[in-house]
């Protein structure tokens, strides 16, 4: 018997994603990797009750899903990339809350050194 709501926290860090993205036609040609962290508040009061990995937020899943929207077509913007996953897991029934934090740690511009971020949560 339930008796109330278990709102975990799942996070999954250091993603390596490569994938076709920037704003010059050489930079998608080419790829970059970019590593992203997910962590999404769920309730997972089933899965707590189960101790089943059917009823909870599957570390693995949230890999495939996110590679997948990676690799899925070429992006500008990492800010687009990240707003992408976030919707997707937002639809995901038991997610409350999500963030993706992506990181750019390779700039291919002269003379730049030091890693690029975006985040956004929902």
């Amino acid at each position: 018997m339930r008796t109330s709501k278990k709102i975990i926290t799942v996070n999954v860090e250091n993603i390596s994603a490569y994938c076709s993205i920037g704003i010059h036609d050489e930079e998608k040609k080419m790829g970059q990797e970019l590593l992203i962290d997910a962590s999404f508040e769920a309730d997972l009061s089933r899965a707590v009750e189960s101790d089943n990995v059917k009823d909870t937020l599957n570390y693995v899943d949230v890999y495939k899903g996110i590679q997948k929207i990676a690799k899925s077509k070429s992006y500008s913007l990492i800010e687009t990339l990240a707003d992408e996953i976030v919707e997707t897991f937002l639809k995901h029934p038991q997610i409350l809350k999500a963030k993706i934090k992506i990181k750019k740690p390779h700039v291919p511009f002269p003379d730049f050194h030091g890693d690029v971020s975006v985040e956004i949560e929902r």
